[in-house]
């Protein structure tokens, strides 16, 4: 009976907090997802699915912490508020400045409160807290008591409860200081000022806990984490532990629940568990071995997959020489002091210089009197860029023998990737996404559109995102995160503290292949780089390391990758007998999905959503335009009233846009609105249309399926998803399709 009254006393707090709750306004026109949309604190777990999938311990082992918590912004010398409720309520994990937090609004110092009770039994092992990422430098108090603090927003982390907590009304307190692009510290794209301004490539920033909160039962003795090494045979492990339990740790592989081996190691120690008849992890063929570790009473259940990474050889084949093309431009790769000035007006004169420069392939001339030069120009170039029509250039290629070079292999063989520019943005959750099934949408997304790799830009996702690559076969890329734009010697230490818990606690899934150090000319001025890459190198010697993707220091030619980046037309960077050729950023293309309002007398033929038209009760437009805004894919509406059908009023939604309209006096018709932004998108190649969109991104893969013969191996479009002004997407910022399934198809 006491029980059953504090139950109900309890989920009357609870409800009591959630009627709080209310989403804000997801930017300037109110761009929510499907799935954010159909949030609600009252009746589901939010984000409740099991974060860390290549750990399980048992569902009763495990709390959920997110949802309503207490919240106020802060300042920096205010006294912890221990004891006292505080203004406001925010939906956790959503970053304060996301429409889902009920927030809305940046603050650079942010408190959080959260009073629960123990969920576990008082007399059974220890209880930890763990934080999936908190944005940027945070302390945490439990019940009165200091538990630590934490710097860095992409890492997660953990404290031990076990001394203090109580039964009931335990009490957790978080100070967060974020200053975004304020700070020295890395912080990708994320800009305060794109709140108020927003455009270019910046965007809201994701301030305070953004990833899932939650409270873990384990045995004294536990199990703490474990780092893995594979290849085409064999797994090696190690699992660090934490107690004084004198076991030793002992490992099952199963093929599903099927025993194939097992093995023992101490604790501490790396161990090889040879696989027999082993089965490759592959694109193709994502197989994964169920994995189990145990410890004294401790027990996890983990997966791998086995696959190797390397730079292999091919016989690079023979280029033949163009000789001078007059009216023609080569733009782009350009070699470092490019462009320079000539004595002469003389385009033999660059030729000649190309000729005798080492690791120059193509070259590119203007005269005095074109562009407003005062002096003939020469550009040198590192790899053969795309070329094109310019009356005031004249451009030529260099003859080159056959030569043997390098492109990435996986378990042996080499597989052409191409792939997205994925940022992981969400309108209403910013850097976190709305739902599990949201964070999984992405990546099935690019199986739908047939490619097989993602750079993951300026960001790392939860565990759960790297789970669903695993499962699902796809190749990632990992950037380390910048310090976006005015990085200095300060930034230094925080980049190199970042990178090194991306490495550690990202290496273990086998869909990474690659870690891209650098990202164009943001952080290099500051740093050593071949000390940095070296570092990198060091960490990891299972993966490859792209030095620095599109930028200065890429002229370097260390590490393994020649990574390019040209826009919106790809460029054919050249493989090399110590580097493989890769466009790590190419497109741009932008169709943008914008609102036109009702158009009286108006039609939009074709794209027809299934199972439309529908017969209305209605005979208003507006229903129509209401269920187009309302229904998943859906970009435009037509409507016919009552008085020009024989069934009733008819509402067609349309998963396609096209430049196609056509008068009709019996119609009603107009596009909804995907825009972060309305009618200011942006994008490095604009078009009219989707169908605009798919035909010059098919010109673009036609390009690659020819320079992928002799050089390319790895392309990046930009990008999976408009991000906020940024249109430039397969998809909408909301996740709807710009395309319609027959376009896709």
């Amino acid at each position: 009976k006491e029980m059953m009254i504090l139950v109900l006393l309890l989920s009357s707090l609870f409800l009591s907090q959630v009627g709080a709750w209310q989403r804000a306004k997801c930017g300037t026109a109110d761009l929510v997802t499907t799935w954010g949309a159909s949030i609600d604190p009252s009746s589901q777990d939010i984000l409740g699915d099991y974060p860390r999938p290549q750990m399980v311990r048992d569902d009763k082992s495990w709390q959920n912490l997110n949802g309503i918590w207490q919240y106020q912004p802060a300042q920096p010398n205010d006294p912890v508020p221990f004891g006292t409720t505080l203004s406001d309520t925010i939906l956790v994990p959503f970053p304060v400045e996301s429409c889902l937090s009920g927030i809305g609004q940046n603050s650079k110092y942010l408190w959080y409160r959260l009073v629960f009770d123990n969920p576990f039994s008082s007399n059974n092992g220890k209880v930890l807290i763990h934080f999936g990422a908190v944005d940027w430098q945070s302390s945490f108090w439990f019940n009165g008591e200091s538990l630590g603090n934490h710097t860095g927003g992409y890492d997660s982390f953990s404290f031990d409860l076990s001394a203090s907590i109580k039964n009931s009304e335990n009490e957790l307190i978080v100070y967060v200081y974020d200053p975004s692009e304020e700070g020295f510290q890395p912080h990708g794209k994320q800009f305060i000022s794109a709140i108020s301004n927003p455009g270019g490539d910046v965007y809201t920033p994701a301030s305070g806990i953004w990833q899932t909160v939650w409270l873990e039962n384990v045995p004294t003795s536990y199990i703490a984490n474990f780092s893995m090494k594979v290849d085409e045979t064999t797994l090696t492990i190690k699992v660090e532990v934490e107690g004084s339990d004198n076991n030793d740790v002992t490992f099952t592989v199963l093929n599903h629940t099927t025993v194939i081996t097992s093995s023992s190691s101490p604790a501490g120690s790396f161990v090889n568990i040879t696989i027999p008849n082993a089965r490759l992890w592959d694109p193709e063929d994502p197989f994964l071995y169920n994995l189990t570790i145990a410890y004294g009473s401790d027990s996890v259940l983990s997966y791998f997959g086995l696959r190797s990474v390397s730079l292999g050889y091919y016989e690079h084949p023979a280029i033949n020489g163009t000789g001078p093309q007059y009216g023609v431009d080569r733009p782009g790769d350009d070699m470092q002091g490019s462009p320079f000035e000539l004595s002469e007006n003389d385009p033999t004169l660059c030729q000649k210089s190309c000729e005798s420069t080492d690791g120059c392939v193509a070259w590119a001339y203007s005269n005095s009197t074109c562009d407003g030069n005062n002096a003939p120009l020469c550009w040198l170039k590192e790899s053969i860029p795309s070329a094109g029509p310019n009356s005031c250039r004249v451009s030529g290629v260099m003859s080159q023998p056959a030569y043997t070079a390098r492109r990435p292999f996986i378990n042996g063989r080499f597989l052409f990737l191409a792939g997205w520019l994925d940022q992981s943005f969400w309108p209403d959750g910013i850097y976190t996404a709305p739902t599990d099934e949201a964070l999984k949408f992405d990546l099935t997304a690019l199986k739908t559109f047939g490619l097989n790799t993602v750079r993951l830009h300026q960001k790392v996702n939860p565990e759960r995102w790297y789970w669903y690559a695993d499962t699902l076969g796809i190749v990632v890329l990992q950037d380390a995160v910048q310090k976006y734009g005015g990085a200095t010697q300060e930034t230094i230490e925080p980049f190199t503290e970042d990178i090194t818990r991306m490495i550690a606690s990202k290496s273990n899934h086998p869909c990474i292949i690659q870690w891209e150090v650098f990202n164009e000319g943001d952080d290099v001025g500051v740093f050593d780089v071949p000390q940095m890459v070296d570092y990198v190198m060091g960490l990891d010697k299972t993966r490859l390391v792209d030095t620095n993707s599109g930028g200065p220091a890429n002229s370097l030619h260390i590490a393994d990758v020649n990574d390019y980046h040209t826009y919106p037309w790809p460029g054919q960077p050249q493989a090399t007998s110590t580097q493989y050729a890769m466009l790590g950023e190419y497109g741009g293309v932008g169709a943008f999905c914008a609102p036109t309002g009702a158009q009286q007398g108006v039609d939009r033929p074709g794209n027809d959503m299934e199972g439309y038209p529908v017969v209305l009760s209605e005979n208003d437009y507006t229903v129509c335009e209401n269920m187009c805004i309302n229904t998943f894919n859906c970009l435009a509406w037509s409507f016919a009233p009552q008085s020009c059908s024989t069934t009733g009023a008819l509402c067609w939604l349309k998963n396609g846009i096209t430049n196609v309209t056509v008068p009709d006096n019996c119609r009603v018709s107009g596009q909804v609105n995907h825009e972060w932004v309305e009618n200011a998108c942006q994008s490095y190649l604009i078009v009219n249309t989707p169908q605009d969109e798919a035909d010059t991104y098919i010109q673009m893969t036609q390009m690659i399926s020819q320079y992928k013969e002799t050089d390319l191996s790895v392309v990046i479009y930009t990008q999976i998803t408009d991000v906020e002004r940024e249109c430039d997407g397969f998809l909408n910022y909301d996740r709807s399709s710009k395309f319609s399934p027959e376009q896709i198809d």
